[in-house]
């Protein structure tokens, strides 16, 4: 079990101690992942793009860590699952889809 948590503020590995949910066991973790900010938006932005996922910035983080995971060279051939724990319908305003966002306002004012 792979964790993933933001690169600019660590909250799981401990470094600066911050909101870990009650619900999260640290001890099953066998390794956590950081992935900045930038990252998780522009897979985010990718997910919805090329795949059709419209989902948030915290499930674009976890596709970076599932896609860092799977590129590893013990786990070639290994299937990697990631779950996507939010939704991207309330970041559509946003910096994560911005500027999409802006060029459907221009086309609907033309």
């Amino acid at each position: 079990v792979v964790g993933v948590e933001p690169a600019e503020r660590s909250v799981i590995s401990g470094e600066n101690a911050g909101y870990v949910p009650s619900i999260l066991d640290v001890q099953l973790l066998d390794e956590v992942i950081k992935v900045t900010n930038d990252e998780a938006v522009n897979m985010a932005r990718r997910l919805a793009l090329e795949e059709g996922l419209l989902v948030g910035i915290s499930s674009g983080a976890a596709a970076a860590a599932a896609i860092s995971l799977a590129r590893r060279p013990e786990n070639s051939g290994k299937l990697i699952a990631a779950i996507f724990p939010s939704f991207g319908e309330r970041y559509i305003p946003t910096v994560l889809f911005r500027s999409i966002y802006e060029e459907v306002q221009n086309m609907q004012q033309r």
